[in-house]
C-alpha cells in the first residue's frame, strides 16, 4: 500500500509539472534510424539475388514552423522539415557467381511542407498524425566485387516527388519544451534509374557495355526529437 501511495504521488507530481503546449512558433531537431527497402527491375532484376534488400543507418533532421492550439487538448502544426539520412547494406553470394559480394550505400535528402494534427491525452502525453508534401533526393551506390575487380552501379543524385505520412507520440515538459518519438513513412516510392555493366562484354568494349536498370527506393525513418516553442 505504501508503494502504491508513493507511486501515485510521483505520477501526480509529474503530471502537474507537465502541461499541454500553447500556440507559437517552434524549432525542432531530431535524430534516428532510416530503413531503406530497395526493389529491383530491368537489368538490376537479373542480379537481384546478389543485391541487399534492406539498408539501415543514421538520420538527422530539422523542423521549423508554427503550432496552432485549437483547444487545451488538440491543435495543428504547420512546418517545413529537412531530413538527411544514410543507409548501408551488404550481401554475400547469390544466384550470379560473378558477384561474390555487394555493398550498398544509399543517401536520401527529404524536404517537405507538413501539416500534423496533435491530440494530448493528458497534459503530459499526446500523439500526432499528419502528411508531408515535397521532394526526396537519392544518391544510391552499389559496389559489387567481381573477378574483374570492384565495379560501381549508381552514384548519381536524382530525385522526385515525396509524400510521407508523419505519426508519433509526444511528451510535454511544459508549454515550451517537448520530446517526440515518431516516424516518417513513405507513401510514394522513387524509381531510381541507372546503368548496369554487362559483365560478359566487360573486356570486349571500352567503355564497357551496360543495360538500363531501376531500383525502387523507400526509406522509413524512425526518430526521436526535441521541440522548442517560443
Amino acid at each position: 500500500m505504501k508503494k502504491l501511495i508513493i507511486s501515485a504521488a510521483l505520477s501526480t507530481s509529474l503530471l502537474s509539472i507537465a502541461s499541454a503546449q500553447t500556440s507559437g512558433f517552434f524549432v525542432g531537431v531530431n535524430a534516428g534510424v532510416p530503413i531503406t527497402t530497395p526493389s529491383y527491375s530491368g537489368a538490376l532484376s537479373t542480379i537481384k539475388d546478389n543485391l541487399p534488400k534492406t539498408g539501415i543507418g543514421w538520420a538527422i533532421g530539422l523542423n521549423l514552423g508554427y503550432k496552432q492550439a485549437l483547444s487545451e487538448d488538440y491543435g495543428l502544426r504547420y512546418y517545413l522539415s529537412y531530413n538527411y539520412n544514410e543507409s548501408y547494406g551488404s550481401k554475400n553470394g547469390g544466384s550470379n557467381p560473378m558477384f561474390s559480394k555487394v555493398k550498398a550505400d544509399i543517401t536520401q535528402q527529404l524536404i517537405t511542407a507538413n501539416v500534423d494534427f496533435y491530440y494530448n491525452f493528458t497534459p503530459a502525453f499526446g500523439a500526432y498524425i499528419g502528411i508531408g508534401v515535397g521532394y526526396q533526393g537519392f544518391k544510391p551506390s552499389w559496389k559489387p566485387t567481381t573477378p574483374l575487380g570492384e565495379l560501381s552501379i549508381g552514384g548519381s543524385n536524382k530525385g522526385g516527388f515525396a509524400l510521407p505520412l508523419n505519426l508519433g507520440l509526444t511528451y510535454n515538459f511544459n508549454e515550451t519544451h517537448q520530446i517526440l518519438l515518431g516516424a516518417k513513412l513513405p507513401l510514394i516510392a522513387y524509381d531510381y534509374e541507372t546503368s548496369v555493366p554487362v559483365l560478359g562484354m566487360q573486356q570486349a568494349q571500352t567503355p564497357p557495355a551496360s543495360a538500363p536498370g531501376t531500383s525502387t527506393l523507400r526509406t522509413y525513418i524512425v526518430q526521436i526529437g526535441y521541440s522548442y516553442t517560443f
